[in-house]
């Protein structure tokens, strides 16, 4: 198996891409901090991948449409699994944040309702996301609407919101 990986320069900063046959397997802020870099992630499932520098096509037209404002909604990934060890409850939570629109947000209660998952592990379920920007959790919010927890920093969490407000025609003050 193999897959390649750049970088992205993007208004939000650096961020690091992985890509493999099937699609997206990464994209990983600078900052964020996870117990496993993310090739040791991908060689838990398989020892055998080949890690090679490459464009990442697919995953930087993606996020050059998300950061002009129109992106595409990006399906959940099904072969992630095929890449990463993942546990039922994750692929449940990542599912349904492929489902919160373009410019909207939900809760963490919200999220935990919908998949019978606590929020204290749904958060903890966020913090592992391999693919921001295309499974948002930058869209979750705390209960009472506010900036909340997120792995890229809530600075950048902040930009994205109103970057997606502003895409879809909300007049920010």
């Amino acid at each position: 198996m193999r897959v390649e990986w750049n970088s992205y320069l993007s208004p939000v900063g650096t961020l690091t891409l992985v890509e493999g046959a099937d699609g997206p397997l990464l994209v990983e802020f600078p900052t964020k901090r996870t117990n496993l870099n993310w090739a040791d992630r991908l060689r838990k499932r398989n020892r055998d991948v080949t890690i090679d520098p490459g464009p990442c096509q697919r995953l930087t037209n993606w996020l050059a449409g998300y950061f002009r404002g129109g992106p595409r909604p990006f399906p959940f990934p099904e072969y992630l699994s095929d890449y990463f060890v993942l546990e039922p409850s994750q692929l449940a939570v990542w599912r349904h944040l492929c489902t919160i629109p373009f410019g909207k947000t939900c809760s963490y209660d919200d999220l935990a309702r919908a998949t019978g998952i606590p929020p204290r592990a749904v958060g903890q379920i966020l913090g592992s996301n391999p693919l921001a920007l295309l499974i948002p959790c930058h869209r979750v919010v705390g209960k009472q609407g506010g900036l909340v927890g997120y792995g890229g920093g809530l600075t950048r969490k902040r930009w994205l919101l109103n970057h997606e407000l502003r895409a879809v025609g909300v007049v920010l003050s």
